[in-house]
């Protein structure tokens, strides 16, 4: 079966292609801003359900869209704009727990077909300053929700996990493989 990630993400098409031999890859022309009453699990599916319906418009195969927040209570971290706001985002999670949320979402022909949402809990050890800035000198969270990659440097950093680990590197393979068995 072909299908269409919408996602720009390399670790998702890493990920999607465990499931998957045949992948497109087209990531969605989409805004990423938060609206001011959504909860972090509600912001991640209207996200990915987003990505998933632009670019199930312009494409007839099956499309998943995926959104991961990083979030410490209600607040969402999203990917740091600047190496100051990385370090500032990992003071703040060091020696707590918090969540890494994906949302996923299935759409063929425009229409939704299944979604999910799958939540991991977190838990960063206590971390020294030299560490924080030692790691966002390697530019590897930049590009990454809540500013770190838990399949990189920042592994060292992962005191305990509660679910499911390729959640927080950015597509649960479980829930993603139900939402297209549950389609036939």
């Amino acid at each position: 079966m072909s299908i269409v990630l919408a996602s720009g993400s390399p670790r998702r098409r890493e990920l999607i292609q465990l499931l998957f031999r045949d992948v497109k890859v087209l990531p969605a022309a989409i805004s990423e801003e938060a609206g001011k009453l959504q909860t972090p699990a509600e912001y991640a599916l209207s996200m990915a359900a987003q990505k998933a319906s632009w670019v199930s418009q312009r494409c007839s195969e099956p499309v998943l869209g995926a959104d991961t927040v990083v979030c410490l209570g209600a607040r969402i971290f999203g990917k740091p704009a600047t190496p100051e706001r990385n370090i500032a985002m990992l003071r703040e999670l060091a020696g707590k727990w918090h969540a890494v949320i994906t949302a996923i979402s299935l759409w063929e022909k425009g229409e939704v077909v299944a979604e999910d949402i799958v939540a991991t809990k977190v838990l960063f050890a206590d971390l020294r300053d030299e560490d924080i800035e030692d790691y966002v000198s390697s530019g590897e969270g930049l590009d990454k929700a809540g500013g770190y990659g838990i399949q990189g440097l920042a592994g060292k950093f992962i005191a305990a996990i509660d679910g499911c680990y390729y959640n927080v590197v950015g597509l649960p393979l479980v829930a993603v493989a139900r939402l297209f068995a549950a389609r036939k």
